[in-house]
């Protein structure tokens, strides 16, 4: 995957340049276990699903996230970690091989989650002046799936579209790499790659087939199939809208500020580790 390759360019780069400063960075590194730690994160999303083509890097059609997280250390390889985030997505049929469709959505979205980050390696471990981690994790989101129309924006989860009352409040999985940036004594900057693996394939509004619009409310039959809007035929009852097969996720690249919470342990720790 690309985001791994860009964090496998980083680590390189980064181990290129392991022997200048190492003493002083390990030490600052070396988070006690039982610390706290606070972190800030913005980013940029891109949404994986119905509505886009996976591989169309011409047309990313990318979003925002923040997010506010607290972390304890476990042990001097685990942390446990516990997360807030709000999502902007986006995704169109517009330049894809479906673009005579015509659908097309974008979501603000919240999502609650909690999880383990483990380190590659020790933080003393004197082989390695950069420590990347993985992380793992669950939670829940919400969706909220809009689209324009006739210059008016409307929320599609409610029109059933499909003709399914669909579930707006997912579980999600959260996968991915971090990658410490520059460390100081009390903040950090990291690097994270992380794909949501959302259990809906809603995300959207997008999944299966054409319902019967006949037997639907006339918003709700404009939005369901909108290839009149390009002057297209509409789509037969019960022809292929989405792909049930595979559900919806995104990715997110973000930049995080993390703010190491001192104790008076924490400092007498460092003190001994500095002397």
């Amino acid at each position: 995957m690309k985001i791994i390759k860009v964090f496998g360019l980083i680590c390189t780069l980064q181990l290129g340049l392991a022997s200048i400063g190492f003493a002083q960075r390990s030490a600052y590194w070396q988070e006690k276990p039982g610390s706290w730690l606070l972190n800030a994160g913005v980013g940029t999303t891109r949404y994986l699903g119905d509505l886009n083509e996976r591989w169309n890097l011409a047309h990313l059609q990318l979003g925002v996230s923040l997010g506010i997280a607290a972390a304890y250390r476990y042990s001097n390889r685990l942390t446990f970690r516990g997360e807030a985030q709000l999502y902007y997505i986006r995704g169109s049929q517009e330049n894809t091989h479906l673009s005579y469709n015509n659908l097309s959505f974008r979501s603000f979205n919240p999502e609650l989650w909690a999880g383990i980050q483990a380190d590659f390696w020790r933080p003393d471990d004197r082989n390695h002046a950069i420590v990347p981690y993985a992380i793992a994790g669950l939670g829940l989101t919400y969706l909220t799936p809009t689209t324009t129309y006739k210059g008016k924006s409307y929320s599609l989860a409610p029109l059933h579209t499909e003709g399914v009352n669909y579930n707006r409040l997912p579980v999600i999985l959260r996968y991915g790499v971090g990658l410490p940036i520059v460390i100081g004594y009390r903040f950090k900057w990291h690097l994270e790659g992380l794909y949501t693996h959302v259990m809906s394939d809603y995300v959207d509004d997008v999944s299966t087939v054409y319902p019967d619009r006949s037997t639907m409310e006339p918003l709700a039959a404009a939005l369901s199939d909108r290839r009149l809007e390009i002057g297209q035929t509409p789509n037969p009852t019960g022809a292929k809208r989405g792909n049930a097969n595979r559900r919806d996720g995104y990715f997110t690249l973000s930049a995080r500020l993390i703010w190491v919470v001192i104790t008076q342990k924490q400092q007498h720790y460092r003190r001994s580790r500095r002397g």
